[in-house]
């Protein structure tokens, strides 16, 4: 009896000894891509997450409006804020056009400005004194204070003496009006009243949506 053995050659043990490594090669190769896949996913998870949002600055070197994510903000000593919301009274009476309404209306002035449309104010900040004559002065025009109502506010009412209102080219092309009512909201000034299509406040936030017009300033509470 004979007992036969088969003998591997060196060649046959080779060629199966790489295609074990390669098994497990590409076996290794796939777990990785899949490792990869899911950091790849996290990744991409995180970032979709991470939602910033936007600042608005009018910046003094350029004379426009720049768009800042809130991790930076307004660059000091170069950027003027606009503020983040609408722009109300304070609790003490200012001497001026409040500085974030004046950057709002400087950065829709450049820009206005680039479409070669002039935009001005002709009458912003006043005393309380002078919008009590201004008052009572459209009481002896119109004969009422009804009627006078509708267009000059008393100075405890109107947002005048507060700096917050803006009569834009009253006393000029009304295009300039006409341009800020149409694009008044990226930079958070609205038209008020329908009355007055020179009159506008800082009703709402930089890039927001601007209110219906009230028919008169009588509406005013």
């Amino acid at each position: 009896m004979f007992l036969r053995v088969k003998i591997w050659t060196f060649p046959a043990c080779y060629s199966f000894s790489m295609f074990f490594v390669a098994v497990l090669l590409m076996g290794a190769a796939s777990l990785f891509g899949l490792a990869a896949d899911a950091i790849t996913d996290d990744k991409s998870k995180v970032v979709q997450e991470i939602k910033f949002s936007p600042v608005y600055c009018f910046n003094t070197g350029l004379e426009k409006l720049i768009v800042r994510p809130d991790f930076i903000g307004c660059v000091i000593g170069e950027d003027h804020p606009l503020g983040e919301s609408e722009i109300t009274e304070g609790t003490e009476r200012p001497t001026d056009i409040n500085p974030q309404v004046l950057a709002r209306f400087q950065s829709a002035q450049a820009a206005a400005k680039a479409e070669g449309i002039e935009m001005s104010i002709d009458s912003g900040y006043r005393t309380i004194q002078r919008q009590e004559y201004l008052f009572n002065r459209a009481i002896k025009e119109h004969n009422s204070v009804e009627e006078a109502i509708k267009w000059v506010l008393p100075g405890e009412i109107s947002r005048h003496p507060w700096g917050l209102a803006l009569d834009i080219n009253l006393h000029h092309e009304k295009t300039g009006a006409s341009w800020l009512e149409a694009n008044g909201a990226t930079f958070g000034l609205c038209r008020v009243y329908e009355n007055e299509w020179w009159h506008f406040e800082p009703l709402v936030a930089p890039g927001g949506i601007c209110p219906p017009l009230k028919p008169d300033a009588s509406q005013v509470k």
